[in-house]
């Protein structure tokens, strides 16, 4: 077990609840791109979904959801607890499980996406991670985490899979972001400005172009691919 982890100095739970606990801890802190220790709070809200049984596909995808969400207003003050997600992550829940209730008539003519092509993702962005210098080991280990929660949905139903990737994307790009130094923000900043400026957009348009070119450039500069199928 990690030293200094909260549950660890409780009753150890079992090990798949452990492994639960651990890969949320581990994802939230990739998305905020620091190290970072879960409070006491914030343990009795994961037991409480532990205890609930809610996926750790809707816990994921909750909090993408919500950092992606705050990454689009351009909000830059940092999530520093799981319970500012938890209605995110609700949803998720309550959107799975009725996906799993409608069954075939959601699935029908819709099966999963083989595992191969769920594979073939998490391998390209492995790649991307081992491509980068030593200088963006901080970015490396952003989108090597981020590789590891791609089969997670393996059992979801094939309607969820397009919304589970999307979180993931937002998550990727997000971490991705606040992991990079300074000097290599300012410089995909510049450029996307560079090419929002020229597309003639301006007001709330100008932002929204300057976001989506600001992607762009870092997806190319950190030769990230895109996570679709």
């Amino acid at each position: 077990m990690r030293e200094g982890v909260i549950y660890t100095a409780v009753m150890p739970p079992d090990p798949e609840e452990l492994a639960y606990y651990r890969t949320v801890e581990d994802f939230f802190a990739t998305l905020r791109g620091v190290p970072h220790m879960l409070s006491p709070k914030d343990m009795h809200l994961l037991r409480t979904w532990w205890g609930e049984g809610v996926p750790l596909a809707a816990v994921t995808g909750g909090l993408a959801e919500v950092f992606a969400r705050r990454r689009d207003r351009g909000e830059e003050d940092p999530v520093v607890s799981l319970s500012y997600c938890r209605h995110a992550v609700r949803r998720h829940a309550a959107h799975l499980a009725e996906m799993r209730a409608g069954g075939a008539s959601l699935e029908a003519g819709a099966p999963p996406p083989p595992a191969t092509a769920i594979a073939a993702l998490g391998t390209a962005l492995q790649g991307a991670a081992r491509e980068l210098p030593a200088r963006l080991g901080g970015v490396a280990r952003v989108i090597a985490a981020l590789a590891d929660h791609i089969g997670e949905g393996s059992e979801m139903p094939a309607a969820a899979w397009e919304e589970h990737l999307f979180a993931l994307e937002s998550a990727l790009l997000e971490g991705c972001w606040a992991a990079l130094p300074p000097e290599d923000r300012e410089l995909i900043e510049a450029k996307a400005r560079a090419a929002a400026e020229r597309s003639g957009a301006s007001g709330d348009a100008l932002e929204r172009a300057l976001r989506a070119m600001r992607d762009r450039v870092l997806r190319e500069t950190l030769g990230l691919p895109r996570l679709e199928l």
